[in-house]
C-alpha cells in the first residue's frame, strides 16, 4: 500500500516540478498565493450565509490565488510581461547640400 501512496506522491510532485519549469510564477510568489487564497477562501466560507455576494467573490478570489500557486503559471501575469508590442523602427535620413 506504502508503495501505491509513494508512487502518487512523486507523480504529483513530479507534475508540480514540470509547472515550475514552463510557469510564469517563482516559487516565493507560488508560496504566498496558496497562503493567501486559502485565507481569502476560508473568510468568503466563513461570510457565506451572512453575506452572499461578498463571500462568492472571496471564495473565486481565494481560488484563482490557490490555482495560480499550485499550477505555477498565471494568465494576468503572461498578459502583462509576456506580449510586450513589438516596434520596428525606420530610420530615413536625408543628406541635404
Amino acid at each position: 500500500m506504502s508503495g501505491i501512496l509513494n508512487f502518487a506522491i512523486d507523480k504529483v510532485k513530479e507534475k508540480l516540478d514540470e509547472s515550475c519549469e514552463y510557469g510564469n510564477v517563482g516559487t516565493s510568489e507560488r508560496i504566498l498565493s496558496v497562503i493567501a487564497g486559502g485565507f481569502i477562501l476560508g473568510m468568503g466560507a466563513k461570510k457565506l450565509f451572512k453575506n452572499p455576494i461578498t463571500a462568492f467573490s472571496g471564495i473565486t478570489l481565494g481560488g484563482a490565488l490557490i490555482f495560480r500557486g499550485v499550477t505555477g503559471s498565471c494568465p494576468i501575469k503572461e498578459a502583462i510581461e509576456g506580449k510586450q508590442p513589438e516596434a520596428t523602427v525606420i530610420e530615413h535620413r536625408y543628406f541635404v547640400k
